[in-house]
């Protein structure tokens, strides 16, 4: 089931050399249930803290945030990682496989977070490489494969424990154009092949055309509707 996301008036800073350097001010977000977001932004802007936020790897300093049932705020230390676990999928810029696993092995190694047994883990790595094109590849390394193809596979792993939100951090970063069109319809595609949410942080507007909807970020705050 996909889940909702509610955040309200969040608040972020890092502590700097020169002072506490604030990146998400006051923020409000809602993601519907289903809903496929882009949010759209420069370097610096705080997407990427954003998304750390909504997918639990870091607490909310200021603000309340739901995702789905769970009041992320109030999640002891196991919950939250248990959160992770279960109910979000990532997507990163820059892939993330291990080079010494075939992509089929990369996406079952998700999988054993869920504790299902190896057969089952290796049957939904198969399926979920078929669905994102990638059935002829289940035994490359990802040297042997181009980025396009790289970042296929970490969408897969990312559907690895039927997750309820995937977020996705620039996943189209280091991806040429054709690359880039691949992946996005794989994201657009998620919410009604795989019933769940799915945020993305870029700065490709293309890739955010995509999206249901598209929000700006900027100076910290969202600024809504954003035109294509």
């Amino acid at each position: 089931m996909a889940a909702g996301v509610r955040a309200r008036g969040l608040g972020h800073r890092y502590q700097a050399a020169d002072g506490a350097l604030s990146v998400l001010r006051d923020l409000d977000l809602d993601v519907a249930p289903g809903e496929h977001v882009a949010v759209l932004g420069r370097s610096g802007t705080g997407k990427s803290t954003l998304l750390s936020l909504l997918g639990g790897l870091e607490r909310p300093q200021q603000g309340s945030l739901t995702v789905g049932d769970r009041d992320l705020e109030h999640l002891g230390g196991d919950e939250l990682a248990a959160f992770r676990r279960e109910t979000v999928g990532f997507v990163f810029q820059h892939f993330g496989l291990l080079e010494a696993l075939t992509a089929e092995e990369n996406v079952e190694l998700a999988g054993t977070l869920s504790r299902t047994g190896r057969r089952a883990r290796r049957q939904r790595a198969r399926e979920l490489l078929g669905a994102v094109g990638l059935g002829d590849r289940l035994h490359h390394r990802p040297h042997a494969l181009s980025g396009g193809e790289r970042q296929r596979v970490a969408v897969a792993r990312a559907l690895a424990n039927d997750p309820e939100l995937v977020l996705a951090d620039e996943p189209t970063g280091n991806l040429d154009d054709e690359s880039s069109a691949v992946v996005g319809a794989l994201l657009a595609d998620l919410p009604s092949r795989h019933g769940c949410s799915v945020v993305v942080v870029t700065h490709d507007r293309a890739l955010a055309a995509g999206a249901d909807r598209q929000l700006g970020l900027r100076e910290g705050r969202l600024e809504g509707l954003v035109a294509p």
